[in-house]
């Protein structure tokens, strides 16, 4: 299914989410699409910012319409495991 989402990336505790806006629902990449997702983080960092953070992927937020494939069943209140195949309409915002 495609949702417009957040993702984010907490590098603390290397919580990569996924918010799905309007919502109260978040989803977690599987192993297979984590770095997939980290990967199109990271691309919205300018070159020279990159040097500033330990783990540039929490410095931006990625907005966009994303495809993902849940791997376990629906459960109010919880962070949903799912395949994240792709994104479109990308918009990066720097975190503050």
């Amino acid at each position: 299914m495609t949702i417009h989402g957040r993702v984010s990336f907490a590098s603390g505790d290397s919580q990569l989410r996924i918010w799905h806006i309007g919502t109260h629902h978040e989803y977690e990449p599987d192993e297979s699409s984590m770095d997939t997702v980290l990967g199109w983080l990271e691309a919205g960092i300018k070159g020279s910012d990159r040097s500033n953070y330990v783990s540039p992927a929490s410095a931006v937020f990625l907005f966009g319409d994303f495809l993902v494939c849940p791997t376990e069943p629906f459960k109010k209140g919880s962070v949903q495991q799912a395949k994240v195949k792709s994104v479109s309409r990308r918009h990066y915002v720097r975190v503050n």
